[in-house]
């Protein structure tokens, strides 16, 4: 009893722990089968499933607390926002990301180095498959129960801003060694512009969009897929670690410069339309 009191007490902290543990846990598993940063140099298909089965950690952690907190109401809350796709334009909202993710091979073109369109264009369907993948795995936690709980005591902007502190920095950061962790000490300044810093440009857009469609999980999954979906379609490769830190620093800038710009401007807007 003890126990499920400190739970409905504490649900964020329920949440982060049981979403490490789960995660973590299995994710160490790697180490069995590749080194530090192995994931992206032809790695043993066993070491896919301890990816994927430690990515749902998110989810598997929100769908169990919802239903253990809130009971059946709950649950059929939470059906009741992964069903809800009448959100209009907002749909449009879905391109934000793969369109700012694209600046960096335009930019690259643009500055003489090589691009290859075609190896892009083959990369969709894959990427298509991994977003749709990615945002099953995490969205019923970090946009489904997360990011409420964290609404119902901090400002929308404290909110979002833990929100990516969270998923980018504790959550991905592990993840990020086993495909960074052959950088030497280039895996840190890589591992907090690709995690912390990218993904709470990323939190801004996904909570402008949470807001404005009433907390539509619907399009927190599919928003979570446009992300990851660009971020294999884009990606670059560098002739070296020096360019690599570069424009992964331009890159992020860029996210964070367009992110707080769509967020400040769309307060604006929302505070000229209650004080006219």
């Amino acid at each position: 009893m003890k126990h499920t009191s400190w739970i409905k007490r504490h649900p964020i902290a329920a949440y982060l722990i049981l979403t490490l543990v789960w995660s973590w846990g299995i994710w160490s598993l790697l180490f069995l089968v590749i080194e530090p940063g192995g994931l992206v140099h032809n790695p043993p298909p066993i070491s896919f499933l301890f990816v994927v089965v430690g990515g749902l950690g998110p989810s598997l952690s929100g769908l169990f607390l919802t239903r253990f907190i809130y009971g059946p109401e709950g649950m059929q809350a939470l059906v009741a926002r992964l069903r809800h796709g009448r959100v209009g334009r907002w749909w449009l909202a879905l391109f934000i990301i793969p369109a700012i993710t694209a600046l960096t091979p335009l930019l690259r073109w643009l500055a003489g180095y090589p691009v290859d369109g075609r190896a892009m264009l083959a990369l969709i369907g894959p990427g298509l498959g991994l977003g749709l993948t990615a945002g099953l795995m995490e969205e019923i936690g970090w946009r489904g129960f997360l990011l409420p709980h964290l609404l119902r005591r901090h400002t929308p902007l404290i909110a979002t801003l833990l929100t990516g502190l969270i998923w980018g920095g504790l959550w991905h950061g592990y993840a990020d060694y086993f495909g960074l962790g052959d950088k030497g000490l280039a895996f840190w300044p890589l591992m907090l512009m690709l995690g912390p810093a990218l993904l709470t440009a990323w939190s801004l857009i996904l909570t402008w969009v949470y807001e404005g469609t009433q907390g539509s999980l619907l399009l927190s999954i599919l928003m979570h897929a446009s992300i990851s979906s660009s971020a294999l379609i884009f990606e670059q490769r560098y002739a070296t670690l020096e360019e690599q830190l570069t424009w992964t620093a331009i890159s992020v800038g860029l996210a964070l410069l367009i992110a707080f710009a769509i967020w400040f401007g769309a307060r604006q807007r929302v505070s000229a339309q209650q004080h006219p």
